[in-house]
């Protein structure tokens, strides 16, 4: 059942997208609005549509710590709500993060589920994905499955006629086969241009054209000097509609360029001149300016102009060794000014000094009077507060051991359960398994003589009747908990239904680590929790599709496990369910249950560490 639309919250939503790249205080502003709106309204879907917003205006920020946490928080909710745009977004925001981070393999795992997630349920975020999945590949020079990324979301993005999203993807295809193959790059950088004219936008039309520039110059196949300077000369247009004067240093710059490349060395030197005026303003990318510093030294040493050319060929040394100094040289500024500021300050000081200690006497008398009297009240109070906070003291310690207590309980009857678990594996493993073992091998000594089909196929069954034994002692036994981390034990139960056929079963954990570190008590009660799930979905469910989820971000974890079965009325909990709260009380740890008849089931864990 698609979501009903509520007006204020959309309106909300409309001013948040309006401002992002524009006032983006006025956008955190607007969707804190919406978590606030939508939590009075108890409106998980756009709650989840809050938080992950909040989120991504943090990453825009460079406030990544805050963003992960917003983003996060945002899952879980979104599952609830079904809110599958908002998961898609989520999980390809965290990919991005990751992808900054350096961390290669999360973030393909983050950028893959968003584009499972978005083409399950027809999403157009989908691309999204596929252009980010190109972009990672492209970083590590595996240009293969970029241009297969790409293209994928070229195809799909035309096929369903998403206009804006197809220039990224026809611009990313232009650049990556600049060199590759020029002919195919102008023209997707054309069907670019046209798209960007189509939507009127002028910033996208400019890029292309400085692209299309670029490719014409730089390529022997297209040399088309005349054809070059129409495309810069298209670009400046823009330039003075978009009102934004940092553009021209591309113009200039690609100008100086085009002459360059005609050998007109002293127009050349010109652009670049006026390229690197333009360069002086911070907006400018500094890998932008090196290259330009660079290029002015080889044209001024092509025009014989040797002295200017080693001073550009200096300042082209001097902006590289600025990468790895400029976070440096800010530190000793701001050493330097709090020293400076300090030194004024102790100066302004020493000649108050005498003036103040002249009032400063005369102060004495009457402050000795009223810290004697302050001091006789503080006491007075001080003695009543501690008692009062001896009595609140005392209420909490009660609490707590009673709360103690209660955890203990709860233990022993966990603890009772694995011993009578270990016994009941010892049993079918030394005792029915090894009955079944002993009448096997009667069997077939039987049946040397006899040969009888049906004899044979009864050893066959005894011997699959036996290995399941085998499967159901293992699981039960605490032994084979101890002896493997969380993750391994995840895979073997995966495994374990995948051969049976019962669903199709995904496990993702965020990040890898994220369950490695954990103690024996949190590692055994969160497998014996997502052992007794999993039977339950087995047993009941008749789902054909489960997935689990393990998220983590600092001391929480968060656990999702979704299947698409038949549902159930979750007032009406069993045994199993409430033996689930009882093992989460003693890890810290808080259930959701969210079901519908016939649309599945999802079942959410909070964790504290």
């Amino acid at each position: 059942m698609a979501q009903k639309k509520d007006p204020e919250i959309e309106g909300l939503l409309t001013k948040y997208r309006s401002n992002l790249n524009e006032n983006l205080d006025s956008s955190i502003y607007y969707i804190n609005k919406v978590k606030i709106v939508s939590e009075k309204k108890d409106n998980q879907f756009y709650l989840s549509k809050g938080y992950y917003g909040i989120g991504y205006c943090f990453y825009k920020k460079g406030e990544i710590q805050k963003a992960k946490k917003y983003i996060y928080t945002s899952i879980p909710i979104a599952v609830k709500s079904d809110n599958f745009q908002t998961l898609a977004l989520a999980y390809n925001q965290l990919g991005l993060i990751k992808n900054n981070d350096s961390d290669y393999q999360t973030a393909i795992k983050l950028f893959l589920k968003s584009l499972k997630i978005s083409e399950k349920n027809g999403l157009s975020e989908k691309s999204f994905a596929l252009k980010n999945l190109g972009n990672l590949f492209l970083s590590q020079n595996d240009t293969i499955q970029a241009i297969k990324y790409y293209q994928e979301d070229y195809q799909y993005t035309k096929d369903k006629n998403l206009v804006p999203e197809q220039f990224g993807s026809c611009n990313n295809l232009g650049l990556i086969m600049r060199k590759k193959n020029p002919e195919l790059a102008l023209e997707y950088f054309k069907k670019a241009l046209s798209i960007a004219q189509k939507l009127d936008n002028k910033r996208w039309q400019y890029d292309i054209y400085i692209n299309l520039s670029v490719l014409l110059m730089s390529d022997n196949q297209f040399k088309n000097f005349n054809q070059t300077l129409s495309y810069l000369n298209s670009a400046k247009l823009l330039i003075e509609d978009i009102g934004d004067p940092n553009l021209y240093f591309l113009y200039y710059y690609n100008l100086g360029g085009y002459y360059y490349k005609k050998k007109q060395y002293p127009e050349a030197i010109n652009y670049y001149l006026k390229a690197e005026k333009i360069a002086e303003n911070t907006e400018i990318p500094l890998d932008y300016k090196i290259s330009l510093m660079d290029d002015l030294s080889t044209v001024l040493e092509k025009n014989k102009e040797y002295e200017k050319a080693y001073h550009y060929q200096k300042t082209y040394h001097k902006l590289q060794d600025s990468i790895f100094s400029t976070e440096k040289v800010k530190n000793i500024n701001e050493i330097i000014t709090k020293y400076e500021v300090g030194k004024k300050n102790d100066q302004i000081q020493i000649l108050n000094k005498q003036k103040e200690l002249q009032e400063k006497k005369n102060k004495l008398v009457v402050i000795t009077s009223l810290l004697s009297i302050f001091i006789l009240i503080g006491l007075l109070y001080f003695g009543y507060k501690r008692s009062q906070f001896q009595k609140k003291l005392n209420l909490q310690e009660k609490e707590k051991i009673l709360k103690e207590q209660e955890l203990k309980e709860m233990s022993a009857l966990i603890n009772g359960q694995n011993i009578e678990r270990n016994r009941i594996a010892k049993d079918l493993h030394d005792g029915v398994a090894g009955d079944l073992a002993g009448i096997k091998l009667l069997l077939a000594k039987e049946n040397t003589y006899l040969k009888n089909e049906n004899l044979q196929k009864i050893q066959e069954n005894l011997s699959e009747v036996f290995q399941e034994i085998r499967k159901i002692s293992h699981n039960l036994s605490i032994n084979n908990i101890k002896e493997k981390t969380l993750k391994n034990l995840l895979s073997d139960l995966k495994d374990s239904y995948q051969q049976r056929n019962e669903f199709s079963f995904d496990v993702y954990i965020y990040p890898e680590n994220a369950i490695d570190d954990l103690d024996e008590i949190k590692k055994l009660n969160i497998y014996r929790i997502l052992q007794e799930l999993l039977h339950n979905i087995s047993k009941h469910a008749k789902a054909t599709e489960v997935e689990l989820s393990i998220n983590r971000h600092h001391n929480d974890i968060n656990i999702i496990i979704v299947d698409n079965g038949v549902g159930f009325d979750v007032h009406k909990k069993g045994i199993g369910l409430k033996n689930i709260e009882e093992r989460l009380k003693i890890i810290s740890g808080e259930m959701n249950v969210q079901s519908e008849m016939n649309k599945g089931t999802s079942v959410i864990i909070d964790i504290k560490l």
